[in-house]
C-alpha cells in the first residue's frame, strides 16, 4: 500500500485514525503497532517475520542490557548480538545474490543464485532497531520492557516505508 494511493487516503488512513483516536490511552500503542502490522502486511506478508525477528533480536538485546548493567562485558555481548543479528540479515538479503555472483565469476563455478525479495523498508527498521541498542547500551535511552511499546516505534507506519534512508 502507498501513501498516495486511493485505498491509503480514503480507507485505510481514516479507518487507523478513528480507531486509534476512539481508544482509550492504555491501548493507543498496541492499535497503532497492530495497524502498522496491517499496512506493512498488505503487501509483503510472507516477509513481516523478518521484521519481527529483527524486532525481537533488539528488543531481547536491550533487555538483556538492563539485566546485566553491572557488566560490561555482558552488555557487549548483547550489543554485538544486536548488531550482527541485524546487520546479518540485512547483509542477507541485499547482498546473498551479490557475493554468489562474484564468487563463480572469480572461481569459474555455477552456484545458483537465490530467489530472494527485498523486505520493504529493510534497511530503515535495521537501523532504527540496531540504533535503539546502541542507544541502550551507551546509557543514552532507558531499555523498552513492553514489547508492544518498542513493536510500535519499529512499525509505525506513516514512518516505516517514508524512503532510502
Amino acid at each position: 500500500m502507498v501513501f498516495s494511493s486511493i485505498l491509503f487516503l480514503f480507507r485505510f488512513m481514516p479507518i487507523a485514525f478513528i480507531v486509534y483516536y476512539l481508544t482509550p490511552r492504555r491501548y493507543k500503542n498496541l492499535v497503532l503497532f497492530i495497524e502498522s502490522i496491517i499496512f506493512y502486511s498488505w503487501g509483503e506478508v510472507r516477509l513481516f517475520p523478518i521484521m519481527a525477528l529483527a524486532i525481537l533480536i533488539n528488543y531481547t538485546a536491550g533487555l538483556g542490557m538492563d539485566k546485566f548493567a553491572h557488566s560490561k562485558r555482558a552488555r557487549l555481548f548483547f550489543l554485538i548480538y544486536s548488531i550482527v543479528g541485524s546487520i546479518g540479515m540485512l547483509m542477507f538479503f541485499k547482498y546473498t545474490n551479490f557475493f554468489i555472483t562474484n564468487i563463480n565469476a572469480l572461481l569459474g563455478t555455477s552456484i545458483a543464485t537465490l530467489s530472494l525479495t527485498l523486505p520493504l523498508g529493510i534497511s530503515f527498521y535495521t537501523f532504527q532497531t540496531m540504533s535503539y541498542s546502541i542507544d541502550v547500551y551507551r546509557g543514552d535511552v532507558p531499555t523498552e520492557h513492553n514489547l508492544i511499546d518498542f513493536g510500535a516505534y519499529v512499525v509505525m507506519f506513516p514512518q516505516l516505508i517514508d524512503g532510502p534512508i
